[in-house]
């Protein structure tokens, strides 16, 4: 793969290989799509912001991407961007044990399709409880599993869902923070998922003691068969404000989030 050297042709060259439009750019920058184009001709170099930006977008598709990899050798940045097709095979890398990969593998075969779509996550806020958290979250098939992406403005997690015994299990990891999240839903309404319900764990902001709140999935939108198109509605979406009032979520979220109580889980002392 011959790397260029000017920004405007590793800027092309990455969003190729993270498969994301320069539209898609474009709307998770929040810049017009007539910016985006300067910045692939070559006209005009991205602000430091928006540069820290474009490479946070990149990172979604390419882990690891910074900022530094449009200045680094070009040795680095072919390593950065061919980081995608270096990385094990969904289910081939750290392995689950008792057949659970092909278990969800056939289940998501037989169901799958009842859950792929954007929908919109609502739950209670780690670090204000007496707001409500809602981001958007994105479920696709991926090698015959469910790829989950889910953020808001600030935030970006990715990850793998299994569906099994109707249940789906989610674990998603947040490159910024290295933070984890884990999710357990219950099943879905057939033929299509349009209201789930289950619970949300992952460590809270400061000291980072594990959380868990009542988590509720609501579909916006079906999947358009295009990946690209559907990514870029998923990362305008993203540009969503992370909290809200509880009066601005639907009234059965409100239901559902107020039944339950966030849960934190204390550091162990030592102590008796």
């Amino acid at each position: 793969m011959e790397i260029p050297e000017d920004f405007a042709g590793r800027l092309r060259l990455a969003l190729k290989q993270a498969n994301i439009s320069p539209a898609a750019l474009g709307a998770a920058v929040g810049v017009d799509k007539s910016v985006v184009s300067r910045w692939l001709a070559g006209r005009v170099r991205p602000t430091q912001h928006n540069l820290s930006r474009i490479a946070g977008v990149l990172a979604q598709g390419l882990p690891g991407f910074t900022i530094l990899a449009f200045e680094a050798p070009a040795s680095e940045f072919r390593a950065v961007v061919q980081s995608v097709a270096a990385q094990p095979e969904p289910g081939q890398g750290l392995e689950i044990p008792f057949g659970v990969i092909e278990s969800a593998r056939r289940e998501t075969g037989r169901r799958g399709v009842e859950y792929f779509g954007s929908y919109l996550m609502y739950y209670r806020s780690f670090s204000q409880p007496d707001r409500i958290a809602r981001m958007a979250m994105l479920l696709r098939p991926v090698d015959e599993l469910i790829e989950a992406r889910y953020g808001a403005e600030g935030f970006a997690f990715q990850g793998w869902a299994l569906l099994m015994l109707n249940r789906m299990y989610l674990v998603l990891a947040e490159e910024r923070f290295e933070a984890m999240a884990f999710l357990v839903l219950n099943a879905g309404q057939q033929p299509k998922a349009r209201f789930i319900t289950g619970i949300l764990s992952g460590p809270a902001e400061g000291m980072l003691v594990p959380t868990a709140s009542p988590v509720v999935l609501v579909r916006q939108r079906d999947l358009t068969g295009n990946k690209a198109r559907d990514l870029e509605a998923h990362l305008l979406d993203c540009r969503l404000p992370p909290l809200i009032d509880p009066a601005d979520a639907p009234g059965a979220v409100r239901r559902v989030l107020g039944a339950g109580s966030l849960m934190q889980v204390p550091f162990a002392t030592g102590e008796e």
